[in-house]
């Protein structure tokens, strides 16, 4: 950021109800502070607040904020104002500038940001309003997260109430964290039946139907005439109801889920039909090993920006990938410590580990160089992340070419070398 190009800067620090804005000049001079409530006639009159106390128009002002989305940030970039995103770990180390004493309110913590975009602002990014598509799918992605959280924090509240009087029901649930809908829907039976057991011929349909094969049914038969434990008489009722209004809750989540994964795939199976030349940049990544609707939705929306502005570093760097290297001391400068990094977008780190995951799955070339770094001793979360930092290089330089993905560029140049 040129620092010459604003004149004033501004500082949000935002509350859940009120937030607190601060004016610095660019000299440092406090100008003005105001608290506004988060409402729409509180964020519409901050603008004209603003406006009021710096006199100017709003390409000669910045704002510096904490939280790079929501309602205020969009409420200023509809406006056409300058707004930067500032970690909340910076901001802590730039309050020490003004106070060592720890001391922390609403007030010195907007001037702070605002005085920290005056005196750094080339070291923070610009936000930037990305298109509605992208702002769409983000939401949809969000949604599906937290339906998916939800299906594993209620699968584990059945999995346990299950253990209070029938644990060897769980020995018929799924290995993984969240429980299928073969499972539920043999629970609700169990339970609707109750004291009777279930018939021979029910078990097989319910299997039939969901295409059960790592259960016989003569097992699942045998396993459901077991006893309960023997605990007071209220508690086996109590239990059994409780479970059959968490496996209504799960069912229900489960619906949504699906429908939602329904929706990503017809999103995914637009874009792999898509011919426009220029190739636009969904169906350059979505030609990759690997990439399937969750993975090319989540880096589309979390990493838009470094696909913008094809920037490697950035690309690697907000995903996760890129390790952090220290380099302290006399050990270090002998032997400098790698490790994994941790300041990262979560969501973006999840998709790219799929995503390499599912590359070795199905291309040979990151199938050998992931048995490369195995044999070196690494770990299969680090293979992968060395496998994601082959991949990214690729897709910057495909999408930076406007070409498509080809294998057999990996046979011409291992001909080329040999």
């Amino acid at each position: 950021m040129n620092q010459l190009k604003y004149d004033f800067f501004v500082g949000i620090d935002l509350g859940q109800w009120l937030h607190m804005a601060s004016v610095v000049d660019a000299k440092g001079e406090f100008l003005g502070e105001t608290s506004f409530p988060h409402s729409r006639e509180g964020l519409s009159g901050t603008i004209d607040w603003l406006l009021e106390v710096t006199s100017q128009d709003t390409a000669r002002i910045a704002v510096a904020i904490e939280k790079p989305h929501g309602a205020v940030v969009e409420l200023f970039l509809d406006n056409a104002i300058a707004i930067f995103s500032i970690n909340p770990k910076q901001v802590d180390r730039f309050r020490d500038r003004h106070s060592m004493s720890g001391a922390k309110d609403d007030r010195r913590d907007a001037f702070v940001l605002a005085d920290s975009l005056r005196t750094d602002g080339h070291r923070f990014q610009r936000l930037h309003l990305p298109p509605p598509e992208i702002l769409a799918m983000r939401g949809l992605l969000s949604t599906r997260d937290q339906l998916v959280k939800n299906h594993v924090a209620l699968s584990s509240q059945i999995r346990e109430l299950l253990t209070r009087c029938w644990p060897h029901l769980v020995s018929l649930a799924p290995k993984d964290k969240a429980l299928d809908a073969f499972f539920c829907e043999l629970l609700q039976l169990f339970f609707e039946s109750s004291p009777n057991p279930l018939s021979s011929h029910t078990i097989e349909t319910l299997a039939q139907k969901h295409r059960i094969r790592r259960l016989k049914p003569e097992k699942i038969l045998d396993t459901l005439k077991q006893k309960p434990l023997r605990v007071a008489p209220p508690t086996t009722q109590v239990t059994s109801e409780h479970i059959e209004l968490l496996l209504q809750q799960l069912l229900l989540v489960r619906q949504h889920r699906r429908a939602s994964d329904q929706h990503l795939d017809k999103w995914f199976k637009r874009v792999k039909a898509l011919t426009d030349e220029p190739c636009s940049d969904p169906a350059i990544l979505a030609s990759l090993p690997g990439v399937g609707a969750y993975v090319l939705a989540c880096v589309l929306c979390y990493a838009h920006h470094p696909i913008r502005l094809r920037n490697l570093n950035a690309f690697r760097t907000l995903g996760g990938i890129a390790p952090v290297t220290k380099k302290s001391g006399k050990r270090g400068q002998l032997r400098p410590t790698i490790l994994m990094r941790r300041a990262r977008s979560l969501p973006l780190n999840n998709a790219l580990h799929h995503w390499a995951r599912t590359a070795v799955l199905h291309d040979s070339h990151f199938k050998e160089h992931y048995d490369r770094l195995r044999d070196r001793g690494h770990s299969h979360a680090r293979a992968l992340r060395g496998v994601m930092d082959r991949i990214l290089p690729i897709a910057i330089a495909m999408l930076r070419q406007g070409t498509l993905y080809d294998p057999s560029r990996w046979t011409t140049q291992k001909a080329n070398r040999g």
